[in-house]
């Protein structure tokens, strides 16, 4: 039959506090001094072993029953003193068969009672109470031989015994709860950094997929051959892409605040989301290396096109992806519209997309510029790769707080 593992370890620690009642077992007045080293041992173990099956349930009170027992022998002490006032010497710190079990079962109380202020009460009211004997007793002409003989020791034996235990414990739990919620906290901040991540991620994505749809309904609206009913339901689908990009943003404002955080989205390269912008309709031009797969560099490229569709909407697209030694150069341009052109989509929160490529382009230790070229419009980027730049802490701090000169940037002229 084997033991539960709870009942062995439970009678390893009854045989270790009952290791000291064999060298020091606590005698009473009336026991034989034939039988009572015997009747010592037995008595102090049995105490021991009910406080230790009821140091689960009630360890402050398994703890007051030993200190209690304790009281029963104060012949030795740690340290003894003489005292000129009353003239005689004094015992402090006594050390008995109970001592290690007191010191054992008062830490225990510290450092795994969730309440400290039952112990507090308690400890206080027996060394208020002690005290206030020993000052009742002491009151007289002759000192009581009592004071030396029994109350300095008790006095003592409880608060090195048993308060200075507990305080040692309750501090330890106090810094292991300090320590959870510091780490709970910092787990806390790590989780809202990335949900704030994928938010983005799934800003410039969604959006971005958001603004082809819109940018094919507006070809099919401007299309010669359509008549005015298909012209009128093209045009309700390009505004109801608009009014659902709007809708996006203010749903993914929300998810970086609160709520589980979804997945991320898989990774793509540079070249799939070109293609996907050709297959929309749009007029792009690749050069370099489109297998790339830096996310920064994907979400460069997907806002630009984005921004292309939505204000100006017909242009063609020049995307320029070069790697080297010094990390990744990127460029995407477009020359200014001409012609007759489908109207351009307006997203009521212009403006944010550029400076938060601006943010991540800096976090990730480079440069970022978009502005008017050539009639048309440049953005252009330098920072290091991926796997480079996640080895580097970002400047500043760990937010993603925008420059007071980013708050006025618009996204185009």
């Amino acid at each position: 039959m084997t033991i539960p593992r709870s009942v062995r370890r439970d009678l390893l620690i009854w045989a270790v506090l009952c290791a000291p009642l064999l060298a020091s077992p606590p005698f009473i007045a009336w026991w034989d001094a034939s039988d009572g080293w015997a009747r010592g041992v037995s008595a102090g173990a049995a105490i021991l072993a009910g406080a230790v099956l009821a140091r689960r349930r009630a360890p402050l009170a398994a703890a007051l029953a030993v200190l209690a027992a304790g009281s029963l022998d104060l012949g030795y002490g740690v340290v003894t003193v003489q005292l000129s006032w009353i003239g005689e010497s004094v015992k402090l710190g006594p050390l008995n068969g109970f001592t290690l079990a007191i010191a054992a079962l008062s830490f225990r109380v510290g450092r795994r009672t969730a309440r400290a202020r039952p112990a507090a009460l308690a400890y206080t009211a027996i060394l208020g109470t002690g005290v206030l004997c020993a000052l009742a007793v002491s009151c007289g002409p002759a000192p009581d031989p009592s004071i030396p003989g029994f109350w300095f020791p008790a006095l003592s034996g409880v608060l090195f015994s048993a308060v200075l235990p507990w305080s040692a414990g309750l501090l330890l739990r106090q810094r292991a709860e300090a320590h959870d919620r510091e780490r709970r906290l910092v787990a806390g901040q790590v989780r809202l950094r990335e949900r704030n991540r994928i938010a983005q991620d799934m800003h410039d994505s969604i959006g971005h997929d958001l603004a082809l749809i819109a940018l094919r309904a507006a070809a099919l609206e401007m299309a010669p051959d359509l008549d005015e009913r298909h012209r009128r339901a093209a045009g309700e689908l390009r505004a109801a892409a608009a009014d659902t990009t709007e809708r996006l943003r203010r749903v993914i404002g929300v998810l970086r605040e609160d709520g589980e955080a979804p997945l991320t989205p898989a990774a793509e390269s540079v070249t799939g989301i070109v293609d996907r912008a050709r297959d929309s309709g749009m007029r792009v031009e690749l050069r370099g290396e489109g297998g790339l797969r830096d996310r920064t560099a994907c979400r460069i490229v997907q806002e630009a096109l984005t921004n292309v569709a939505k204000h100006a909407p017909g242009a063609p697209v020049t995307v320029e992806v070069v790697t080297g030694p010094g990390g990744i150069e990127l460029a995407v341009a477009n020359p200014a519209p001409g012609g007759a052109t489908a109207p351009a989509v307006r997203s009521p929160g212009g403006g944010l997309g550029l400076m938060g490529l601006r943010e991540r382009v800096r976090l990730a230790g480079g440069t970022f510029e978009a502005a008017p070229h050539a009639g048309g419009f440049r953005i252009t980027a330098r920072f290091p790769e991926e796997d480079a730049a996640a080895a580097r802490p970002p400047e500043g701090s760990a937010g993603t707080d925008l420059r007071e000169a980013d708050l006025g940037e618009q996204e185009r002229p």
